[in-house]
């Protein structure tokens, strides 16, 4: 994602809190080999859409770049630091 490239996934654990089905991502349900074989194929045969679920997965990604995490990391350590 952080490539800009669409990923296809499954649907399992965190995955979905990561990745929203057609938006910044793929996602088929777990042990669909035929499922997974039509989203990567689907990615293959339109650009548009490729490209456009590779751009929204960047921008989703940006927000844990480790420049805005830190800050964030120290803002809850200071926080808890004051209790």
């Amino acid at each position: 994602m952080a490539l800009e490239l669409p990923v296809v996934s499954t649907n399992v654990g965190g995955i979905p809190y990561i990745i929203t089905d057609k938006q910044n991502g793929l996602l088929v349900n777990a042990d669909d080999v035929a499922a997974m074989n039509t989203a990567i194929t689907q990615l293959l045969n339109d650009d548009s859409m490729a490209a456009t679920i590779g751009k929204n997965a960047r921008e989703y990604v940006a927000q844990y770049d480790w420049n805005i995490i830190k800050n964030k990391w120290h803002n809850l350590l200071q926080s808890i630091g004051k209790s």
